[in-house]
Formats: C-alpha cells, sequence, structure tokens
C-alpha cells in the first residue's frame, strides 16, 4: 500500500508558504544575533564602551519579551496578510535605520523597534502556518518557524 493519501501531500502553494515562512523566520533570527559578532566594531564607531554596546543585544531582548505580546494583542484584529506585509516592511526599515544609524540612541532605538516587529512576525507566521497546512504537518512546521 504505497498510496499517500490527499490529506499528508502539500500544495505547490502550501510548500512555498511553508519556504517562506521559514526564511522570514530565518532572516529575522539571524538579525536578532548578528549585531553580538558586531559588538567591538560598534564600540569603536560609535565611541561606546563595549558594555554599553552589549546593551544593544539586551535591549533587543527586553523589547522583544514585552513588546511582542503587546504588540501582537493590540494588531491581532487586522487581517493577517495585509499585516505581515506591513511588519516585514517595518523590519525592513529598522534594519536600515540600524545599519546608518551614526548615535547610538538611533541604534538602541531601531533595535527595539525591529524587536518588537520580529516578534510579532514570529507569532503571525505560526499562526499562518497553522491555518493552511494539513495537520500532519503543522507540527514540524511550527518546530521550525520557533527555532
Amino acid at each position: 500500500m504505497d498510496t499517500v493519501s490527499t490529506t499528508q501531500l502539500l500544495s505547490t502553494k502550501q510548500k512555498v508558504l511553508a519556504f517562506t515562512l521559514t526564511l522570514l523566520t530565518f532572516v529575522m533570527g539571524t538579525s536578532e544575533f548578528v549585531i553580538v559578532g558586531l559588538l567591538a566594531e560598534v564600540s569603536t564607531d560609535l565611541n561606546i564602551s563595549l558594555a554599553v554596546a552589549g546593551m544593544l543585544v539586551s535591549g533587543f531582548a527586553i523589547a522583544y519579551a514585552i513588546g511582542t505580546p503587546l504588540l501582537t494583542a493590540f494588531v491581532s484584529r487586522f487581517p493577517k496578510y495585509p499585516l505581515m506585509l506591513t511588519l516585514i516592511v517595518l523590519f525592513i526599515i529598522g534594519n536600515v535605520i540600524s545599519a546608518l544609524s551614526g548615535s547610538y540612541e538611533l541604534l538602541i532605538f531601531s533595535r527595539v523597534i525591529t524587536a518588537v516587529v520580529s516578534g510579532v512576525l514570529i507569532a503571525l507566521s505560526m499562526s499562518i502556518a497553522s491555518e493552511i497546512m494539513p495537520k500532519s504537518k503543522k507540527g514540524t512546521l511550527i518546530g521550525q518557524l520557533g527555532n
């Protein structure tokens, strides 16, 4: 019995969505941790101590932990796909501001914005994945998105 039930097969749309959501969460996770490898350069460039530069990591984590549930609750009433596109644009803008910032204050501000947007995007990705994927594939995809 090599027949696979049609409920276990993914449509092309589901495969593309799964790949896109996985890629999105990878990019967000990378942007979260890339600053750790750049702390010495940021410290030198902005003329701040390494400890103060390290607050960029802590600020991101605190904003992510506190801001994500608050913003998620606030935006939960909006349609998911336009919201996701808006948040992706905000994520990109936040990272561009981070890359171009010439002051510590602007850099920490952009990291906080990026953190909150990133957290909501990951929650939104998991929500969309659970809605569109067949039951047999939900756990696998949501597990990938959460890592």
